[in-house]
């Protein structure tokens, strides 16, 4: 098999899994077999080698273009050297959408997927992101994982901006069409957007039905799920995780609650973006919302 030569690096819960979605039913574009491979980002994972990154695109068939994603790769700071090592060529497209309504869309994920103390409001996680950047857990740096232009900097140190291809959340809804011509063009494919199915989106927010499945869907610490994981090969563990646990996880999911944010906690996340969203404007010029 040729390299991956395109990867989906973020933002989480900006459309990612959407455009996964959407992207993979065109001809020549090949994706892996599960949506989320951590190889990059997960030193445990990356220690494995090629080969074990390469198990997850057994079904390649010649295919122009070979795609993977992890919406934790924008932040992650060992990536941007790992992958340039691998494949120097590689195409990235990278997902975002208004950094307050991310953030607060990430608090709510957090939340039901019990990552985060329901009794945190959050506002106060907030003042919980210093303690957490430290940690680097991901699932629970709302505010920091907004920081696009930030992040691109670390990237842009390894490839040339040409390789990136910003497109903003609200075009993939609002245009999907016009969206997916573009990212086809960016990857030199041919257009096939007025073929692809859209009707569906994908990995909306909501609330759970019960909450304890959810916490064995997703608690790593569980010890039923981690004596069989170690009789399990760590392929067999992702997949299970990517699919059967995300079909129980839609399976447990409930209508969206409706949730707002106070408009002064608003004006101030807003201030505290706009030079991001500024310098990521001049950039890659885009223009944010």
């Amino acid at each position: 098999m040729k390299k991956v030569n395109f990867l989906i690096i973020g933002t989480q819960k900006a459309g990612t899994t959407s455009l996964f979605n959407y992207l993979k039913q065109h001809d020549d574009l090949y994706f892996s077999e599960v949506k989320e491979i951590t190889y990059f980002v997960n030193d445990d994972l990356y220690k494995k080698g090629e080969s074990y990154y390469h198990s997850f695109f057994n079904k390649f068939n010649g295919e122009k273009v070979i795609g993977s994603s992890d919406v934790h790769l924008l932040p992650s700071g060992n990536s941007p050297k790992r992958v340039k090592e691998y494949n120097p060529d590689m195409k990235f497209v990278v997902m975002v959408r208004n950094p307050v309504d991310r953030a607060f869309s990430a608090y709510k994920y957090a939340v039901k997927n019990n990552w985060e103390d329901s009794s945190n409001t959050f506002k106060k996680t907030f003042k919980l992101e210093k303690e957490r950047k430290s940690l680097n857990n991901y699932n629970l740096m709302y505010f920091e994982n907004g920081m696009y232009n930030k992040h691109l900097l670390k990237w842009t140190q390894f490839f040339d901006k040409k390789q990136f291809l910003i497109i903003e959340d609200k075009h993939l809804k609002e245009n999907p069409e016009s969206c997916l011509q573009q990212i086809f063009n960016f990857l030199a494919l041919e257009d096939l957007s007025n073929k692809i199915d859209t009707s569906k989106q994908f990995n909306k927010a909501g609330i759970v039905k019960y909450k304890w499945l959810q916490s064995f869907i997703l608690d790593k610490n569980s010890v039923l799920k981690t004596t069989v994981g170690k009789l399990l090969p760590a392929k067999l563990r992702v997949w299970i995780r990517s699919n059967i646990f995300q079909k129980l996880i839609r399976f447990n999911q409930k209508d969206q609650v409706n949730e707002k944010i106070s408009e002064d906690f608003r004006k101030e996340l807003n201030e505290y973006f706009a030079k991001s969203n500024f310098e990521l404007e001049k950039s890659f010029n885009i223009i944010k919302s």
